[in-house]
């Protein structure tokens, strides 16, 4: 969990209601994804999605010694059209933290959270609000929340709210319409 911005604060905001079905993209060492395990009392499914086997490895392990249910890991291209392979329309929620900065295919990979949640599903998107000095992305790959915005209704997403992630990020949550 990274001490810049608070998995349990950006996850309260979406106001899970405890049975949800969770994508997260780029799920790292699993900060938002136990979060959401957590505010759903175990009764929700959260799969943790990332590019890198090590890190959800760590996760499953984490997941394991702390005895948490309802979570799924799943090594995946999530920047890619179909790359998560879950099934359409399947996710009430895809959390996108600290993602943008890192990934290539911005567009696509917005695509796809849209593809795989259902009408009146929400995305929440967490990124860094600049550099920092070297704390946070190098200062080419910040991605703006202006620039995030563009990206998310780009994508067909309509804002809900802007949300508190810390000093050193921004917090959105978008919903997909109810009718596509």
């Amino acid at each position: 969990m990274s001490s810049f911005t608070n998995p349990h604060n950006n996850i309260a905001q979406l106001e899970l209601e405890g049975t949800e079905r969770v994508a997260v993209f780029g799920a790292g060492a699993g900060g938002h994804s136990f979060a959401a395990l957590e505010a759903m009392n175990g009764n929700g499914r959260v799969t943790a999605i990332d590019v890198r086997a090590d890190l959800l490895k760590r996760v499953e392990s984490d997941a394991a010694a702390y005895h948490k249910s309802g979570l799924v890991t799943k090594v995946a291209e999530y920047q890619k059209p179909g790359g998560t392979t879950l099934i359409s329309g399947s996710q009430d929620v895809v959390i996108v933290p600290n993602t943008l900065f890192a990934t290539q295919e911005k567009a696509a990979m917005l695509g796809e959270a849209y593809r795989i949640l259902r009408p009146g599903g929400k995305l929440l998107i967490v990124d860094w609000k600049d550099s920092y000095g070297g704390m946070g992305p190098p200062p080419e790959r910040v991605v703006t929340e202006d620039a995030a915005m563009q990206l998310a209704e780009g994508a067909h997403f309509t804002l809900h709210k802007k949300v508190a992630a810390g000093a050193q990020h921004y917090g959105l949550i978008y919903m997909k319409p109810l009718k596509v």
